[in-house]
């Protein structure tokens, strides 16, 4: 044996260290009581968040964002360029929105190819988010306001809508944005400036958020940094708009603008809805606001959050204007780290105007009194104020809204044996809340009246239809256009037979 055999390794003494450290730092986590229970609200959240998405996905409430990321995350899997057969055949997801970050569920799917790790990683990442900020928060203004902050998140109405909501990429771009904001919090603005770029990574229109977090920059004189941050995003998006994404379109054209460089949306009626976008933006972005009792209107953070709605305000889209739109998320989280950027100074400005009002004489200016007892007023009240916003929101938000939609039923336990008639690869197309659940099996499109055809005006032309009367989509409801169908089910001179059914689900193959 060598004289050296009983001495530790150089990598073994290593990896003992590391674990020590780890378990050292989980020693003072646990040790910390503040943080524990930001752990403790964190893992409520999240298990909240999980039940909401899992539920609503078994319920077969999931529509059509969750199919088209799925099919594309489980194409680059598959070492393909991220194919979408739900938005036209042999379209790749780049060619809609240039999005790469989604490139980081890839491994994900390496160990689970299912639509539902998608909803876990939404939820994983919004609540990380919150515990992040709560972090910062306990550090920077105390055990109590910091816990608060943290409450503020968890149960936001920003938030609410977008776990409600099936997944979206933005979800996944809130670490990124945590750091980002944490870091100017902080006043370390090299760390900011990377972080903040990152954000390109999420999605082209990132633009408007980073570059408010750019003005936030100048506006602390920070005017190199600031300037090219600004360039960098404008720089970004420009080149996805006008090369990237159009190399990936089969019409080799961004389809989100017009001649007016508005967003616009196939199908959306905007001369009825246009002149109400930017009154019910606005109104949408006072709510979010009022989660952190508007406290970020004295961080120049606040141009992070102005961004992304004066863009929204213009889009022809009325979803884009609403509370449940799930892009709430980003400007939720800058309201929260605004507030810990903000809220020392309106504690000390809270504490000069006492000074000047115990000094001031009774015949002192009006103006400067008025403004002593506003400000005064809004420190003592800010606290209270979140903490009843934030339980308000909870049984007023959609999430208890999504729980009401009650258990599935017959369509359920149908739906379960339907798949089974349909042979792995096959070409089918289904209702949209059916989709999420046959892409494992099938090239999934959409089924949608009243042409039938996908987002490129294609037709629609597959082997198996799968269709839920009850379902909601496209008016369904008031309509019947799926028993309408079912009386003549020929499409373009193509006709299919009903080979299954278990009311409510209807399957059909094409008559060959």
């Amino acid at each position: 044996m060598s004289p050296t055999a009983d001495q530790p390794s150089p990598s073994g003494g290593r990896a003992r260290a590391g674990i020590a450290a780890m378990v050292e730092r989980c020693r003072l986590l646990v040790d910390d009581r503040n943080q524990l229970i930001l752990v403790l609200m964190g893992v409520l959240a999240l298990a909240g968040y999980l039940g909401i998405s899992l539920v609503k996905f078994a319920r077969l409430g999931s529509g059509m964002d969750l199919t088209i990321f799925d099919q594309a995350i489980r194409s680059f899997a598959a070492g393909q360029p991220g194919l979408v057969p739900l938005k036209s055949p042999g379209m790749s997801i780049f060619g809609d929105h240039f999005h790469p970050i989604i490139l980081t569920m890839v491994p994900l799917y390496w160990i689970w190819d299912d639509p539902r790790m998608l909803l876990i990683a939404q939820a994983v990442c919004t609540a990380l988010a919150g515990w992040m900020v709560g972090r910062l928060a306990i550090r920077r203004l105390g055990a109590g306001t910091g816990l608060v902050v943290a409450l503020a998140w968890f149960c936001a109405l920003g938030v609410q809508g977008a776990i409600v909501f099936d997944f979206h990429e933005v979800a996944l771009g809130l670490p990124l944005l945590a750091l980002a904001l944490g870091f100017f919090v902080q006043r370390r603005w090299t760390a900011c400036w990377w972080w903040s770029a990152s954000l390109m990574l999420v999605k082209e229109d990132t633009c408007f958020l980073v570059g408010g977090i750019a003005i936030a920059m100048l506006v602390r004189r920070l005017w190199w940094r600031g300037l090219a941050l600004g360039v960098f995003a404008v720089a970004w998006t420009a080149a996805a708009v006008f090369w990237v994404i159009p190399h990936f379109s089969p019409t080799h054209a961004y389809a989100y603008l017009d001649s007016a460089s508005a967003i616009t949306v196939n199908g959306v009626d905007a001369s009825t809805h246009a002149a109400w976008g930017p009154a019910q933006t606005l109104w949408t972005a006072v709510v979010v606001a009022a989660a952190g009792a508007f406290v970020l209107f004295w961080s120049p953070l606040v141009w992070a959050f102005v961004g992304p709605f004066a863009v929204r305000a213009l889009s022809k889209n009325p979803q884009h204007w609403t509370l449940n739109f799930h892009y709430n998320i980003l400007p939720m989280l800058v309201v929260c780290y605004g507030f810990v950027e903000a809220w020392p100074r309106l504690r000390a400005c809270a504490e000069a105007t006492g000074t000047v009002l115990k000094g001031s004489a009774p015949d002192g200016p009006a103006r400067q009194r008025i403004r002593a007892v506003v400000v005064r007023g809004w420190r003592r009240f800010a606290i209270p104020f979140m903490v009843l916003v934030a339980l308000v929101s909870i049984p007023t938000g959609p999430i208890v809204h999504d729980w009401r939609l009650g258990p599935c039923g017959r369509a359920c336990p149908a739906f379960q044996s339907a798949q089974q008639v349909i042979p792995a690869g096959a070409r089918v197309a289904s209702d949209v809340y059916l989709t999420s659940h046959l892409t494992r099996r099938a090239e999934v499109s959409q089924w949608r009246p009243p042409g039938y055809v996908d987002d490129m005006g294609k037709a629609v032309d597959p082997d198996w239809i799968v269709l839920n009367r009850d379902t909601i989509s496209y008016d369904n409801q008031r309509n019947h256009w799926v028993d309408d169908f079912l009386k003549d089910p020929t499409v373009r001179g193509v006709s299919y037979q009903v080979v299954w059914h278990d009311d409510p689900i209807v399957v059909l193959h094409r008559v060959v």
